[in-house]
Formats: C-alpha cells, sequence, structure tokens
C-alpha cells in the first residue's frame, strides 16, 4: 500500500496529516499514564494511546491480551476462557500493581475496560493515581461482570455515546462521565493508493465494514436485491449468522483490520456508515462511531445513517451523503455511482472537514489531557503539602 503522492486528487491532506502528527511531537512530556487496552494495528485503543505519546506524554501499556486468551474462538477454548476466568483477571491485577509500584503512574487511563476489576481501580485511587476510563459502545451491561462494577470507581469516565451519559446515570448511578466523540487515527486512516493486486481484493462500488446485525442485513439485502449489479463486498464478524442468499456473494467471511482496513475502505466507491441497535441498558442505537470518523479521513465518499447528532459533523451531500430508508439508501448509491465527479467532490470536501475541525483521536485524547490537567491542579490545590510524582 502507498501513500498517495502530491500529483494525486487528495495529496494536499496527507501533507496536513504530517503536519498533524510533527505538530503532536513537539508537546513536552507532562504525565506517566499506565494505558490498559488492545494493542493490535487498528485497535482504537492503540490509536489513543499513541496518541496520548505524540502528544509528549509517558506511557507504558497493559495490553488484556497477554493475560487472558481473548483469541480463542472454538467452543472448548471459550469454555476454558470462561472457567479460568478469575485467575485470568487476577493475574492482569497483580501485574498492574508491580506496575504501580515501579512505574508511579500520574494516571491510568483504561479503553473501555473488560478485564479491568473493582479492585484494581481501588488500589490505583489508594495510590493517588488519577483513573480514566475512555468507554466506546453502546451498552456498558453486556461485556461481562466487571464493567459494570468498575466503572462507578473511576473518577471520569469519558463516554464515546451522547446517550450514554444519560445512561451511566440512570443505570449505575455515575456522575462523573462526559461525552467525548470518537477519531480517525492518522497514523493508518489516510487517503492511500492500492496495488492492482489490492484492487482485485478490495476494489468495488459499495463497501461496508463492520460486525454483523440484523438490521445491517435488512438494508444490505436490500440493497442487494434492488441493485443486484453493483460489486458489493462486507467485510466484518458474525456474518456467517446471515439469511440472506443475495448476500451470499458479497460476505467475504472474515474481517480486516489495521492497514487492510484502511485498503478497503479506499477500494470502495462508496463505504456506508452502518449503526449498530439498541443494547442491554442502552436509551439509543449508535448515532455515531468511530467509521463515521474513519472514512471521510480516508478521502472516500461516505454514505451513512441520517440522525441529527451525524449531521453537526458533516454537512449532507457536501462533506458525505445520508439516508434514512432502505429505499433511500437504494437511491443514494444509485445517484453518487452515476455521479462519479460529484462524488470525489463531497469525498474530498469530507476529508478537508475532518482536518479543519479536528476529528483526530489525537485531538480527543488532548481533551482527556485538559481534564486532567484540572483534575491534578485541583487536587493539589486542596491538598497542597501531598503530591503524587513529580511532573
Amino acid at each position: 500500500m502507498s501513500v498517495a503522492t502530491k500529483s494525486e486528487k487528495f495529496a494536499a491532506p496527507e501533507t496536513a496529516i504530517a503536519s498533524e502528527l510533527t505538530d503532536a511531537k513537539r508537546a513536552t512530556a507532562t504525565y506517566r499514564i499506565l494505558c490498559i487496552g488492545e494493542t493490535w494495528l487498528g485497535s482504537d485503543a492503540r490509536a489513543a494511546f499513541a496518541a496520548l505519546r505524540r502528544l509528549g506524554q509517558a506511557i507504558e501499556v497493559m495490553d488484556p491480551n497477554h493475560y487472558l486468551p481473548l483469541q480463542w474462538h472454538t467452543f472448548p477454548g471459550r469454555a476454558i476462557r470462561k472457567i479460568f476466568r478469575p485467575i485470568f483477571v487476577r493475574e492482569l491485577r497483580l501485574d498492574a500493581a508491580r506496575i504501580l509500584e515501579r512505574y508511579q503512574p500520574h494516571c491510568v487511563f483504561v479503553w473501555k475496560g473488560n478485564w479491568v476489576d473493582a479492585d484494581l481501580i481501588k488500589r490505583f485511587k489508594a495510590a493517588d493515581v488519577t483513573t480514566i476510563n475512555y468507554y466506546p459502545d453502546v451498552s456498558f451491561l453486556s461485556h461481562g461482570p466487571y464493567i459494570p462494577r468498575s466503572l462507578p470507581l473511576y473518577d471520569h469516565i469519558f463516554n464515546t455515546k451522547s446517550y450514554g451519559v444519560a445512561d451511566m446515570q440512570r443505570e449505575l448511578g455515575i456522575e462523573q462521565v462526559s461525552f467525548l466523540e470518537p477519531g480517525y487515527d492518522p497514523e493508518l486512516h489516510r487517503p492511500v493508493t492500492l496495488s492492482g493486486e489490492e484492487r482485485k481484493t478490495y476494489g468495488c462500488d459499495v463497501a461496508f465494514i463492520g460486525t454483523w446485525s440484523p438490521k445491517k442485513e435488512l438494508l444490505l439485502d436490500a440493497l442487494r436485491r434492488s441493485l443486484p449489479n453493483i460489486n458489493l463486498k462486507i467485510w466484518g464478524n458474525r456474518w456467517e449468522n446471515h439469511r440472506s442468499p443475495s448476500l451470499r456473494e458479497s460476505v467475504m467471511g472474515y474481517g480486516v483490520i489495521g492497514d487492510e482496513y484502511t485498503k478497503a475502505i479506499c477500494g470502495s466507491a462508496i463505504c456506508l456508515g452502518l449503526l449498530s441497535e439498541q443494547g442491554q441498558g442502552s436509551s439509543s442505537g449508535d448515532l455515531i462511531t468511530a467509521r463515521t470518523f474513519q472514512i471521510p479521513a480516508c478521502g472516500v465518499f461516505m454514505l451513512h445513517e441520517r440522525n441529527a447528532e451525524v449531521l453537526n459533523y458533516f454537512d449532507e451531500d457536501r462533506e458525505a451523503g445520508f439516508f434514512g430508508s432502505a429505499e433511500e439508501l437504494v437511491q443514494k448509491v444509485e445517484r453518487y455511482l452515476a455521479e462519479p465527479d460529484q462524488r470525489d467532490t463531497v469525498a474530498r470536501n469530507g476529508l478537508l472537514r475532518s482536518h479543519r475541525d479536528g476529528y483526530s483521536i489525537d485531538n480527543r485524547m488532548k481533551s482527556v489531557l485538559s481534564w486532567l490537567d484540572q483534575r491534578r491542579s485541583s487536587v493539589s490545590n486542596s491538598k497542597p503539602t501531598k503530591e503524587h510524582g513529580s511532573r
């Protein structure tokens, strides 16, 4: 995969990305932050951790995959993981305690925290370590027993769902929560040029990249049956659950991550932003997701489910396309496939808006660091004789 050159249509924003990364590296180190979350290439957690480092913070990372066999997908493997899960979680907790003593972090930054139990958060807080959670999912009640027990203990939670703030207050009594959008990763999500071989794999009229759900299947089935001649490719997990004969040739059978995710976006003429349904304890389904910002950042035309929230970030038919029903989805796909020049103009405007308004994960992490500054300043003022660590 080769990055677009200045002679190509999306060259200027590439320069903006390089400038953004360079500016971030000029920041002065301020905090020691222990980051807990997955680190595979393309993980949103990894992107956030890398952004903190680009912003000048000293980080140490604990990946739950090193303590729990999260990639075991067979029935025996899942059964073993469930039986021994408390032991795996205890190993993570013990190692975190050792890192606490050695590293003496100012802050622990947890991405979601499926395997971070309440005892670990209590231990950090007893050591005057500020605890932050960045929560990215629709539901916080359907991802195991540890999340609902530990979330109320954090000093602050940044929720990527606007409705999630009231949901956490209602379901768990959490007040220390605020809305902070997801963002694109400037290291991964940018315009790229595909090789001939890559275009054979990823080239298509319409792509959707994401996990199967009944609603998404219904929308894509309606699209495929209405426009049977389009080249539709569906990448993601759990699509073996689909029951629509029309989608049989479109389902690729696996997910794409990291650079392959970027290639799959850039290989499509239209990339869809389909949203997840309402989950346990949530008052709404998704309104925006990480894809909402990642697709435009790749310089590709995004066709997204319409709602009032997403229209705050991109202007309709100028910076992205939107639809409100299966019928309108079909109409918009048909229209924009027939108007490639207009489609490219909208895609470029969406890319420029992403950079101009700061939709990167780096800017989201700036908000986290700003909160951390205020928090530590208020704690320092209230306890003038006791300061944890050094700055």
